[in-house]
């Protein structure tokens, strides 16, 4: 089945909203976001994220997890989570720990009495963790510094689908962009801050799922800062808008016609982000973010057409 992609010049008639599923009515009593013209406003984490120093990798960065037609958030799988962190705690143990307790295991020797044969059984098993812990940190190599990842949702400005996995990189469900409404959740952390938590929420179906696109900017406190990152969703999904101004995008502009029209109107230079040495990224970006701080974080509202029938929208993640 054909998808048409978004464009926010001609988006078809939406019928109003079922409010089916329990996680959906729970995400829909958060703060809803609307879909809104481009200002061109990107979260200042986008912005900051890589360094000119590391923008030229982007140049090798692989096309089948981001790029001017799609993007794919990805994860570790659990098994692979939980490795990750047995790998990083292994060397840990092995780089700083041990050796700092053969420290104090030698200190002890010279200015205690303790007996030989106590040092021997303390060195011993100081042994039993160094040498499992070795092996694990060694056992990394074999995935040559990568471990497996899966998709955890992607955004196609191509075909205007978004699509959320399930395990082993089963869709969950596939509907397009349009048909999605824009919530921002919060939930209080242990320290009593506010975590916000930024979803895709299926205007016609109950699912129990919502796509996190706030992973983009987890962590962040600043309210501004996920309503400018709806922006840059909605900018990268429609194809009558340029591709946001990040340096991420910087490898892939001048294969998007919207962009390449764009950038030849503002005479945007093609390398823009990689000609720059960090002062002047740094400089740069100051001014970005100086500029957005004094303008609303959103543009105008788009008043999306509606029609009276039945929404009929049916999964399609196996069209």
């Amino acid at each position: 089945m054909k998808h048409n992609p978004y464009n926010s010049q001609h988006i078809p008639p939406q019928a109003p909203g079922n409010q089916q599923g329990f996680w959906s009515q729970m995400a829909r009593k958060g703060v809803h976001f609307p879909f809104t013209r481009n200002n061109h406003h990107v979260p200042e984490k986008e912005l900051r994220s890589r360094t000119p120093s590391e923008l030229k990798k982007l140049k090798t960065f692989e096309s089948d997890i981001y790029s001017e037609r799609e993007i794919h958030d990805i994860t570790f799988p659990w098994w692979g989570l939980v490795y990750f962190y047995a790998v990083t705690f292994a060397k840990g143990t092995a780089i700083f720990m041990m050796p700092l307790a053969f420290v104090l295991l030698g200190i002890i020797y010279l200015v205690t009495n303790i007996s030989p044969q106590s040092s021997i059984d303390i060195l011993t098993f100081l042994l039993y963790i160094l040498i499992p812990s070795l092996l694990i940190w060694w056992s990394f190599s074999f995935f040559n510094g990568k471990l497996p990842i899966k998709t955890l949702f992607s955004l196609s400005r191509e075909t205007g689908m978004v699509t959320l996995y399930g395990f082993g990189n089963n869709v969950r469900f596939s509907h397009p962009f349009v048909e999605f409404d824009c919530y921002l959740t919060t939930s209080p952390t242990p320290q009593g801050f506010i975590n916000y938590q930024l979803f895709l929420v299926h205007r016609y179906n109950g699912y129990k799922h919502g796509v996190p696109i706030g992973r983009f900017i987890n962590g962040s406190r600043d309210l501004d800062e996920y309503k400018r990152l709806w922006n840059m969703i909605q900018a990268y999904m429609d194809v009558s808008q340029p591709l946001p101004d990040i340096p991420m995008n910087e490898p892939f502009r001048h294969k998007d016609s919207a962009t390449v029209a764009y950038d030849k109107a503002h005479h945007r230079k093609p390398d823009f982000w990689f000609s720059m040495d960090d002062d002047a990224f740094e400089q740069a970006v100051t001014k970005i973010v100086e500029k957005q701080n004094s303008e609303p974080p959103l543009g105008e509202v788009i008043q999306i057409p509606t029609t009276d029938s039945i929404a009929t929208t049916p999964n399609t993640a196996s069209a």
